[in-house]
């Protein structure tokens, strides 16, 4: 078996601040509000409430890989999309030195990083998105405390949450990110909210 040469900064505590109102260091407010208006995990949450109601047990995956992964897919585009109209002095550093230098290899993992980072601050609570890994060879980060997860448990009950269906927006948001950067990476998902009180996510380069 080979070792896990991380494991003891994966199972490190990461404490996380909780801001009494959203805002980010250096991206625009102007792009955060953008996201946030159209993927509210409240409003998201909701929606998602009338499109199980009156459904079994049965139903219940099929409906939410299909909802959630169609949410996940449209807010990684949209924050692509808005990363790109919205570049803060991270990304413009990152793109003049993949210019002057011409290798794209400096694109991974900071590219990649960013608009994960874009994404989660625009639609969750915490000032910083817990990165655990960031190397050559993987990109992986946590999200506690999430947003989206507790609006399920409210609105849907506890039962609906703990299926953890809505692993599958940021699974396909991933990999959207991955298609739309023409990624050769292996997605995963070690750790989930409803059993570690966290989902981790991993994206390894191939």
């Amino acid at each position: 078996m080979t070792e896990d040469k991380f494991k003891e900064l994966r199972d490190a505590p990461y404490n996380v601040y909780v801001a009494p109102r959203r805002f980010s260091f250096d991206l625009n407010m102007d792009m955060i509000n953008l996201i946030r208006g159209e993927f509210d995990p409240e409003v998201a949450a909701s929606k998602f409430a009338d499109v199980i109601k009156g459904k079994g047990k049965s139903e219940l995956e099929k409906a939410g890989e299909e909802f959630f992964s169609d949410w996940g897919e449209n807010w990684m585009r949209n924050t692509m999309q808005l990363g790109d109209e919205y570049p803060d002095r991270t990304i413009e550093v990152t793109m003049e030195s993949v210019d002057r230098e011409g290798n794209q290899f400096l694109l991974w993992p900071h590219v990649p990083q960013r608009y994960v980072e874009i994404a989660y601050l625009s639609t969750q609570k915490f000032l910083k998105l817990p990165v655990v890994l960031n190397n050559q060879y993987e990109l992986a980060y946590r999200v506690p405390q999430c947003q989206l997860f507790g609006a399920i448990k409210e609105k849907c009950g506890d039962e609906v949450a703990g299926q953890m269906l809505c692993r599958y927006a940021c699974l396909r948001a991933l990999e959207t990110l991955r298609a739309g950067m023409e990624l050769d990476a292996m997605i995963s998902m070690p750790a989930a909210t409803a059993k570690d009180k966290y989902c981790e996510f991993s994206m390894k380069k191939l």
